[in-house]
Formats: C-alpha cells, structure tokens, sequence
C-alpha cells in the first residue's frame, strides 16, 4: 500500500541562482554510479503549466504519476496522469468532471488492473472530491461522497487490495475536519474519523494490512502540530505524537511492518522524520540540507524498501536567492538519515513531491521543475537503481 505527498507550492525562481549539474538520459537507459539519481525524460500536456504530485509503482516496469495541468489561456486546471512502461513515460487520458479546475493530488496501485488517484473537482461554489479508477484498459471517474457542501479535498491514497481502499483528505465548514473515505469493493463511503479541536487534516494513508491502516496530517488548517490516527478494523483514533515548539504537519508516510512506520513532513523551517516502533511514535532527527538562516526544508514524500533502506524526498526554500527551490532526497539506512545528492533541471525552481518504489533497489520520485525566472513549469521524474 502506497502514500504519497502533500501538494506544496513552485516559488518563482531567479535568473541568478547557480544550475546544477545533472545528467538527462532516456528512461531504461544504463545507470550511472554518480550521481545517484537520473533524470528521466517526461511528456509534458501543455507549454503552460504541468506539475506531478505523486507517484505509484508495481513493478519496475509498471508506474504511475499524477498531478495537474494547464492549457495556454485556460483558467482551468485539468487531470494529468502518466505512465511508466519500464522504457518510457507517456500521459494517458484522464476524465475532468466539469468545466472548471479537477487536480489530482495522490495516486496508488496494488495492481496492473487496479490504481486510483484521488483530488478534488470544483462545481463553481466549492471543492468537491474526486476520485478516479484504472482498471486495465481505461481512467474512469468513480463514485466518491462528501461531506456537507462545503470544500472537500482528498489528499493521500492507499490500496490494500482490489476490495480495500482508503481515501483521506479533509473536509470544510465551521473548522477544518479530518475525511477519510473507504473503498469495499463495491462503492466509496465516509467512514467517521475523530477530528481534534481547533481543526484538522490528512494529507497521506499507508497500511500494513486491512486491520492496520494509518492516516497522517496536521491540527489546524495549515499544521499547527502532528496529527496521526489509526484504524484498527473497526475504528479510528487519534494516537499521541511528539509535542513539537514550532508549526510542523506530516506529509506522507511508509510503513515496513507493523512495528516499523515512517511519516515525514516540516517542522517550521526543519524537516520532520518521525518513527513508530509498535508502541509510539518518536522523532528521528534528519538533517537540513539549506541552513534555515536561509529558507526552508521540506520532505513531501517517503518510501520504505526495508527496515535500513528508506528514502524521502522534498525541496529547500531558499530566500536568499528569490524563494528559489531546489531537490531534497535523503536515505536512512537503519541508523541515521543523511542527504544524498539530487539533479536539479536548469535555474529555476525544482521540487519532488512523490516518491515509491517496486523493490530490487529502484527508486522513482516526481515533482515538477520551472524553466528560468517566471518560465512555465514542467514534469519532473527521477530514478536511481542504487534504492
């Protein structure tokens, strides 16, 4: 069962900040030993605007990433969904419900006849969700509820099997509420989850089985504190996290076992990794690649291979060079996390919002990455064979 990212924002990048060094090669081509990450090459729907949020992985040679798309004089954000064949990246159709902005936020498989992406659609007067099936052949939209007529927004996805799946995200009305959705096999359905006072969201959902699922987000509209609640088989509840000084929330999570679960996110202007052994949760401390006298960290995305082998991902902010972003990626290798050196495409801003992996050592990340100061924004995928 796959989580993936919270969608964050692309700054506006400057002309002046230093490119860094990558190599482009065709997806299925040799890898090299450094660096460790390969940019792959990635369609694009429109010369205006493209961003991937999230990835999903079968096999190496099975993969999916969603996000969003915007036409050249459009208003509206359409569905963009691509797919890995294990030689290239190519988009496929994906159904829009309405005219108006339908943006997809978080996409999982758990099998080649069997995905689904999930986000939210606007009717005109409020974000409505939404949610979307592959069943081998084609996208469809599927059936999904809300709740009352407010904003309704789904943001992680999780696929246990054909007949069991979570959807989570967050509804709004007289506070920010936390929404999770369950998949039977035959329809979508709310199913109640405990929201804390003053508010709160999910932004990821992994599970280790059906009676084993877990939902991560933050208190407040925007990430007062943690917030993560579990599912037991019957029913949520809000387990305790590490009171933390500054604003922090968690954007995706992984989990290994029952005992062995990571979630990652920010705390101000830090990254955030924190582990679940069985019994709490406690933070692992992660280092910030940009000094936060400079800007921020964030880590938007996490996949476990194994209980030393796991991967998160996300950007720095950096306000000393016009709020440019760059790529993060950092590993644990059972005993601590430390940063791996990551491509970034030309001088404007790159981020990585989604990563997974199908095991054997490969790793797939995507974002999104601007061409120059106030250039249009393009896909942006990744991969390393060294996972």
């Amino acid at each position: 069962m796959h989580a993936s990212a919270r969608r964050v924002g692309l700054a506006l990048a400057v002309l002046l900040a230093a490119s860094a060094l990558f190599t482009l090669r065709p997806p299925g081509a040799a890898a090299t030993t450094n660096p460790t990450w390969i940019i792959q090459r990635t369609p694009n729907r429109s010369s205006d605007f493209n961003e991937l949020t999230a990835i999903t992985t079968v096999s190496a040679s099975d993969a999916w990433t969603v996000g969003t798309f915007r036409g050249p004089g459009s208003p509206a954000f359409k569905t963009l969904v691509e797919h890995f064949d294990g030689t290239s990246w190519r988009a496929f159709q994906s159904p829009n419900v309405g005219a108006s902005n339908n943006e997809l936020n978080a996409v999982a498989a758990d099998s080649s006849n069997n995905a689904w992406a999930v986000g939210f659609e606007f009717n005109g007067a409020a974000e409505r969700t939404l949610i979307e099936r592959w069943n081998g052949r084609v996208w469809s939209v599927s059936s999904s509820p809300n709740v009352g007529s407010g904003n309704n927004d789904l943001r992680g996805v999780g696929a246990i099997s054909s007949s069991d799946a979570w959807a989570v995200g967050q509804s709004t009305g007289i506070v920010t509420s936390t929404l999770a959705e369950h998949w039977n096999g035959t329809a979508w359905s709310i199913v109640p989850s405990p929201t804390p006072a003053g508010g709160g969201f999910f932004t990821s959902v992994v599970g280790v089985g059906s009676n084993d699922v877990w939902a991560l987000g933050g208190l407040g509209d925007d990430g007062d504190a943690t917030l993560a609640e579990h599912w037991d088989g019957r029913a949520w509840r809000i387990v305790s996290t590490p009171a933390i000084p500054s604003e922090a929330f968690f954007s995706s999570a992984a989990a290994v076992s029952t005992s062995d679960v990571w979630a990652v996110g920010s705390q101000g202007s830090n990254t955030l990794t924190e582990h679940w052994n069985g019994a709490a949760w406690s933070i692992v401390p992660s280092p910030d690649p940009l000094p936060t006298s400079k800007g921020n960290n964030f880590l938007t995305g996490v996949t476990a291979l194994g209980a030393s082998d796991v991967w998160a991902v996300g950007s720095t902010l950096d306000f000393t060079l016009g709020e440019l972003e760059r790529t993060v990626t950092e590993h644990w290798d059972g005993t601590a996390w430390s940063v791996v050196a990551s491509p970034n495409q030309g001088s404007g801003s790159n981020l990585l919002q989604g990563v997974d992996s199908p095991g054997g050592g490969i790793v797939f990340a995507a974002g999104t990455f601007r061409q120059g100061f106030a250039g249009t924004n393009r896909t942006l995928v990744m991969e390393t064979t060294q996972g």
